[in-house]
């Protein structure tokens, strides 16, 4: 059969979205559900999407896709693909990869991540193979949506004018720059589907996090509390806040994405009864492969 590669921008057609679905349905049914999540089949049709996907098509039929996301627009991607089984191991996987590198350097990415699946050991070889390493891991964990008691010390509340302090909570907890943060802040309040919100405790900012509507989950991301207030339940009470808002919104869960070694927000995570549900493996181009 002669396969055909193509690539297109997102946000896509409701067209090739089924496409892309069935390919998802015609793998196998625990593979097929995994990668739902790290091919961000749920943002591609969403026009406010930055990326494209590369298609394999076989006939009609989409045998294979690479998709990479730029979320927040500031040329650093993140991509997966997905090979029907019946297709693999016959260089279609090195074919989509090549289409990548090109468009990835087309659009001026500055950084790129790829994503495998924990339980995809061909996946985790094919890219060694392509020439990437492991760089780090993250786990999904979900909690379900009720509401819950909550600390009275603390309240959450939709961001209005903060966003000094929120830009200090954000830059101290992960590292990034004022301008990076001011990017994403930026992303997170003017997409209606992202809701910013941030912890006081005697009137004084001391956390935030945003909650991003995705069909029946509510995720939770930029989750941070200020170092000076860590320890004093600053984000069990955002948490307790995220699952009473999923209630409230009618989503059946509450996820989130934390690195597998930190092991401190891992145990307030737990303790706020989020459960470990997926593993996806981050790898980056060795630059010393040809």
């Amino acid at each position: 059969m002669d396969i055909a590669i193509l690539t297109v921008s997102y946000p896509v057609d409701i067209e090739t979205a089924s496409e892309i679905q069935a390919l998802l349905h015609a793998s196998d049914i625990n593979e097929g559900s995994m990668y739902e999540q790290v091919l961000n089949i749920s943002a591609i049709t969403d026009p406010l999407t930055k990326g494209f996907a590369v298609l394999a098509y076989g006939g009609e039929t989409v045998v294979g896709i690479v998709s990479a996301i730029d979320m927040i627009g500031i040329h650093s991607y993140e991509w997966s693909a997905l090979v029907h089984p019946d297709f693999r191991r016959q260089g279609l996987g090195q074919a989509l990869i090549s289409e990548l590198q090109r468009n990835l350097e087309i659009r001026g990415a500055e950084s790129e991540l790829a994503m495998n699946v924990k339980e995809s050991t061909s996946g985790a070889a094919f890219l060694q193979q392509a020439g990437y390493e492991w760089n780090f891991s993250e786990a999904t964990l979900r909690a379900m949506s009720k509401a819950k008691e909550v600390n009275d010390d603390v309240e959450v509340l939709p961001f209005t004018m903060e966003r000094e302090e929120l830009t200090h909570i954000l830059m101290t907890a992960f590292g990034d720059t004022e301008d990076e943060v001011n990017t994403m802040l930026e992303f997170n309040l003017n997409n209606p589907s992202r809701h910013v919100f941030i912890a006081k405790k005697n009137n004084e900012t001391v956390g935030t996090m945003t909650l991003v509507e995705d069909g029946k989950t509510l995720w939770v991301t930029a989750l941070a509390t200020n170092p000076s207030h860590q320890g004093q339940g600053i984000g069990s009470a955002m948490l307790a806040f995220a699952q009473a808002e999923g209630a409230r919104r009618t989503s059946e869960s509450v996820m989130l994405d934390v690195e597998i070694d930190n092991d401190k927000a891992l145990s307030v995570y737990e303790k706020a009864g989020f459960v470990p549900v997926l593993q996806v493996d981050y790898y980056v181009k060795n630059p010393s492969a040809s």
